[in-house]
């Protein structure tokens, strides 16, 4: 009997063997191209291109391309939504919109999809970030059933390398003809893309009754990929798509390691902040100490022995644990959803979820978050005792716990304080604790002593492809995107400027 390492060996050798042949006959593995296709067409592109529509061939326009991969496992495996723009990536008035299906029948030749046409009156612009407009499609059984515009098979659209790392797709003309209502004639259509590690293009002709073409024959319209990495997207992104910390809001604590700073979220937690404020300027927290720092969870401080009186602020408060959707709420959306809640995003730079049906909305337990501690009873905290998240996020506290804020700088001194050895990572000697030297205002700071930050606002173009360029990462170490990011994945960029840069302050995106 054979051992099983001969069985092994003899397999592999087999299986390589198999693997030369088809190569030698130039057979493609077609499933790994078609992960390299996926991997190579999802991203965002822009760019000025000619005005296919201006018959002089004069006009010029900006074209926007948002390419993404969207989960309606019931249109099928491999679904991709395309959004095109002449005014923003993330349009809510698209020029026109498309889902990408890829047939995956064992026996096909090519890498081919099925495109379907998403009417305008549905209103689903960027519904891949909208649960409420995604549920439209993600219910539906066929794409014909969610009322998209589909074309007949000799529409479909086969893809080839063309290049190691450039891909082609065409339609030819005398295969793709049909009845189209928009155009109330029978036409035909020739479509061209192609698609490169650096840019996208899209050529489009439709030929009416008379074998004429209906618009301008403008060639391959190509636009540039935008920027596959955060540090290129912040290098690109322009200065009014900064902000400034107001100091009224921004919380320098001081400790002997460096300074911390917070952002104050007066929106969310208006009494909280204004306690905190209380507290800040009345010299409360001076001399008070960091008394837990529990592994993977919070670093808290305040009053170790709780005999500190409180003068000029609440020694409790009503909770503050969410609020009012209502329309002045600024909300930035993440694409993919949301664990623990239906919507998630960003409001003024915060990390927030919510229920809109519900019209409720909360700021959310992320890295660096800035909690109000209290006992069981909801309105036993005031400020006076404050934590901050420094491990992986437990959203299990949204909407249990007040969040005032959050930390924007000097996270690292927080995080590495040793572990308190006690139940839920208390101190246990007075010895172990971190003390506070100063807790202040930055407005009651003098200007020369401040340090002056800027945020990307998150609603901003390039907080849109910082985000992008984190769910899908193309720098030469990745080599599976992953497609999706959560809310506590986000990155939020804060940079330092000198005080001579003149920026708006305020509370912004």
């Amino acid at each position: 009997m054979k051992s099983f390492h001969s069985v092994l060996v003899s397999t592999l050798l087999a299986l390589t063997s198999t693997t030369l042949l088809a190569q030698e006959a130039g057979t493609p593995d077609l499933d790994a191209e078609l992960n390299t296709l996926l991997e190579s067409i999802v991203g965002r592109y822009s760019g000025e291109v000619a005005d296919p529509t201006d018959a002089s061939g004069e006009r010029r326009m900006m074209l926007h391309h948002k390419i993404v991969r969207v989960d309606l496992p019931n249109f099928g495996e491999y679904v991709l939504h395309h959004q095109i723009s002449r005014d923003a990536l993330d349009s809510e008035t698209p020029w026109q919109q498309k889902i990408y299906i890829f047939d995956q029948d064992s026996k096909r030749r090519h890498n081919t999809m099925r495109a379907f046409v998403i009417p305008r009156e549905l209103g689903l612009a960027n519904f891949e970030g909208d649960p409420v407009k995604f549920q439209k499609l993600a219910l539906a059984r066929t794409p014909v059933m969610a009322e998209l515009q589909g074309f007949p098979d000799g529409c479909k659209i086969s893809w080839e390398r063309d290049g190691q790392s450039n891909f082609v797709a065409r339609v030819r003309r005398e295969k793709c003809r049909y009845e189209s209502s928009s155009f109330r004639q029978r036409v035909s259509a020739s479509l061209t893309y192609r698609v490169t590690p650096d840019s996208f293009g899209i050529e489009e002709t439709f030929f009416g009754d008379d074998g004429k073409p209906l618009f301008p024959q403008r060639g391959l319209l190509t636009v540039a990929r935008k920027p596959s990495t955060v540090a290129a997207v912040l290098a690109e992104s322009k200065p009014e798509e900064w902000r400034r910390l107001d100091p009224e809001r921004t919380i320098y604590m001081e400790l002997d390691s460096g300074r911390v700073i917070f952002e104050l979220s007066p929106t969310f937690a208006p009494r909280h902040v204004e306690n905190i404020r209380a507290l800040a300027r009345s010299g409360w927290f001076d001399g008070l100490s960091i008394n837990r720092v529990q592994d993977n969870f919070v670093t808290q401080w305040g009053d170790p022995d709780g005999k500190k009186p409180i003068v000029g602020a609440a020694s409790r408060l009503p909770a503050e644990f969410e609020r009012s959707w209502t329309s002045e709420i600024a909300f930035s959306a993440l694409p993919d959803g949301d664990v623990f809640a239906p919507e998630a995003g960003f409001v003024e730079g915060f990390w927030a979820a919510g229920d809109r049906k519900a019209h409720r909305i909360w700021l959310a337990h992320c890295y660096g978050t800035l909690g109000v501690g209290r006992d069981t009873a909801a309105d036993s905290g005031s400020g006076a005792e404050l934590y901050v998240v420094i491990g992986h996020a437990p959203r299990q506290l949204d909407r249990n716990i007040t969040v005032a804020g959050r930390a924007v700088s000097g996270m690292e001194l927080l995080a590495a304080l040793p572990r308190g050895t006690e139940a839920l990572g208390f101190y246990k000697t007075a010895a172990e604790r971190t003390p506070i030297r100063r807790f202040r205002l930055a407005a009651d700071v003098p200007a020369e002593e401040r340090t002056e930050l800027e945020l990307l606002r998150t609603d901003s173009e390039s907080f849109a492809e910082v985000v992008e360029a984190r769910r899908n990462r193309r720098d030469e170490w990745y080599k599976v995107p992953a497609g999706q990011i959560d809310l506590c994945s986000a990155p939020l960029p804060v940079r330092r400027v000198t005080p001579s840069a003149v920026l708006p302050n305020g509370r912004g995106g």
